[in-house]
């Protein structure tokens, strides 16, 4: 009978441990697939129109884009940008390289 309850204590244990094991890998999987943030999608800075870089090149100079992100619905861009001595700094820039102001 000793015999029998041990064994049930050893199985459950490992049980347990296996549940553990699963959930954290759960949520680690959701954390890396979390959703766009405010409708924009990351995009390479490379592919960002000529209107836009001119725009940047301009209006902010001596910045460059350390990020950049498009929302399609908005058909605006979203920029990350990085001045040497300065904090980065977050824009928003539509199509024809004109500055705008998205309400939260």
């Amino acid at each position: 009978m000793t015999v029998a309850a041990a064994a049930t204590m050893l199985f459950a244990t490992q049980n347990i441990k296996a549940q553990e094991t699963t959930e954290d890998v759960a949520m680690m999987q959701t954390e890396v697939e979390a959703p766009v943030q405010d409708g924009f999608e990351k995009i390479e800075a490379s592919a960002l129109p000529e209107m836009v870089t001119n725009a940047v090149a301009t209006d902010k100079a001596g910045a460059t884009v350390a990020e950049a992100y498009y929302n399609e619905e908005l058909m605006v861009y979203k920029l990350v940008l990085e001045a040497e001595g300065a904090e980065p700094e977050t824009a928003y820039i539509n199509e024809e390289g004109k500055w705008v102001k998205i309400q939260k």
